[in-house]
């Protein structure tokens, strides 16, 4: 079974956001030195201080700084990226993204609560429209048998 790397939207603060950067060190397994080795095979440059020093305070690195730790721990630019616009959303001030929430599969044979309605609601309007015809035309046909009003 393989773990997978910190999820960056998760952060929801500055703290949070450098505590996944802490996990994801811990979860490439690469030392400091590692992980300036391939930032800089990855053309970034992140001397091994400033990765270390970034990952003991509790405010957001620099974007650049980000870029090179993510990509010295072993991922790809994609995935760099969306560490990127995690630290920009929170760097903003903007709440984390909400899930997509999953879209409802209806049941077969089962139709909506709402069509049911609306199938009754439709039903019971054309029994009281043909009522009213009804009532009205008998009283069209009494009206006929007045004497007094058809001359």
């Amino acid at each position: 079974m393989t773990i997978s790397p910190p999820d960056p939207a998760a952060a929801r603060t500055e703290v949070e956001f450098v505590d996944l950067l802490r996990r994801l060190k811990a979860w490439s397994g690469r030392s400091y030195r590692d992980i300036q080795h391939h930032a800089q095979r990855a053309g970034r440059h992140l001397p091994y201080s400033t990765a270390a020093g970034m990952l003991k305070r509790e405010t957001l690195p620099r974007r650049e700084t980000v870029t090179a730790f993510v990509l010295g721990c072993g991922l790809d630019e994609q995935t760099a990226a969306a560490w990127d616009a995690a630290r920009t959303r929170l760097d903003m001030g903007l709440p984390p993204e909400p899930e997509p929430r999953p879209v409802p599969v209806p049941v077969p044979g089962h139709a909506p609560r709402r069509r049911r309605w609306v199938a009754a609601v439709a039903a019971v309007a054309a029994v009281l429209v043909f009522a009213a015809n009804v009532h009205q035309t008998e009283d069209e046909v009494a009206l006929r048998d007045v004497p007094a009003l058809n001359r």
